[in-house]
């Protein structure tokens, strides 16, 4: 009896650990991640115009680098990654994609970031602050932006703050970090959930989407999506090792007319040109 009591405890730990990780990529899979009925069918019509980057180099990229903001100034990358004790500001080569400076941030979730001025910005997910850097320094201010609810992606329009929340809104934040205006983002009319790393480029807003394998190409007229950037090929080759692993990361280098794209712990970065 004591032998079939141990052998059966045994099994059980096999099992558990066996079956573990399982139940966890279950709990985070994508099916409980999202968009409307309505507003899938609509993405599977391709109701709004898609096209596809060109890719023109591919550098490496750090695969403990959870991915949740991402800039190019001048000559440098700039990267902020997330996980509660692994969260960091990088500046990044964007010939090799090697580190070349790395800030710990480990008492938050860090997430997407901007440069305003001579100010670098970083938000938190849950902890309804940013952190502020002197730019090109990065040295930290004591003084920093507050804000309610999630932060998720952030950009700027060259005077403002454009802030994402997870949501299918965006917001508008001037430089004391106050609401000034709200659009809501649409897909066909559909409203676009879970918008989160950003971009701005010439009166247009690129928006990651969670767990969608496109970039939305937003009017900020109006909030429609005016087209897709379809990445399923940039997806395709990194073949991610877990669903978690999603694309993120957009940056535009206005020099060269280059984007870098990337994703959570991607061992990629793609640069590509965009069609027009």
């Amino acid at each position: 009896m004591l032998k079939l009591i141990k052998a059966t405890i045994a099994a059980l730990a096999v099992l558990t650990v066996v079956v573990a990780p399982y139940a966890q990529a279950l709990v985070q899979t994508p099916q409980h991640i999202q968009q409307s009925p309505r507003l899938q069918a609509a993405l599977r019509a391709s109701a709004v115009p898609a096209v596809r980057p060109q890719i023109l180099r591919v550098i490496p990229h750090d695969t403990t680098a959870f991915t949740q903001g991402l800039i190019i100034i001048d000559t440098l990358l700039y990267e902020s990654t997330g996980i509660v004790g692994q969260s960091s500001l990088r500046r990044v080569s964007p010939t090799t994609g090697r580190v070349l400076h790395r800030i710990p941030v480990p008492d938050v979730f860090a997430e997407g970031i901007t440069v305003l001025g001579s100010e670098l910005v970083q938000l938190t997910w849950k902890d309804e602050f940013a952190l502020r850097y002197e730019f090109p320094s990065l040295r930290p201010k004591s003084v920093m932006h507050t804000y309610q609810g999630q932060g998720w992606g952030l950009t700027n329009d060259g005077t403002n703050f454009i802030m994402s929340n997870g949501s299918d809104t965006l917001y508008w934040r001037n430089a004391d970090f106050q609401i000034i205006r709200k659009l809501p983002v649409t897909y066909a009319s559909e409203r676009l959930i879970y918008l989160n790393e950003l971009q701005y480029v010439r009166g247009r807003v690129y928006a990651n989407v969670w767990y969608e394998n496109f970039i939305a190409e937003i009017s900020i007229d109006d909030g429609r999506v005016i087209r897709t950037i379809d990445c399923s090929e940039l997806v395709a080759i990194e073949r991610p090792s877990s669903a978690n692993n999603v694309l993120n990361g957009i940056a535009y280098c206005e020099r060269n007319n280059e984007w870098y794209l990337t994703g959570k712990n991607w061992r990629n970065m793609f640069i590509v040109r965009i069609p027009q």
